[in-house]
């Protein structure tokens, strides 16, 4: 809402396949990589803040930095196979 309550502009329209070609768009805004780095994105936004709320804000945050902890907390396979033969 906050888009078209203030007319920000969209960007020029991409008539590609991200998926496939998305490496071939200069200066095209890249999701986050992960999840820490979506809540870091999302931490900073004064629109979030200010559309959700700052209790609602604040407990989400809360909420997905318990989920990434967990995540953290886990070995991935690749860990296991790369990592624990030394």
């Amino acid at each position: 809402m906050d888009g078209i309550r203030n007319k920000r502009d969209p960007g020029k329209r991409l008539d590609v396949n991200m998926y496939t070609e998305g490496h071939t768009v200069k200066g095209a805004k890249r999701l986050p990589l992960n999840l820490l780095d979506a809540l870091r994105a999302f931490e900073k936004s004064d629109v979030v803040r200010e559309g959700l709320g700052e209790d609602l804000t604040k407990s989400y945050l809360r909420l997905r930095h318990d989920d990434w902890n967990a995540y953290s907390r886990h070995l991935t396979d690749w860990e296991r196979q790369t990592t624990l033969d030394c």
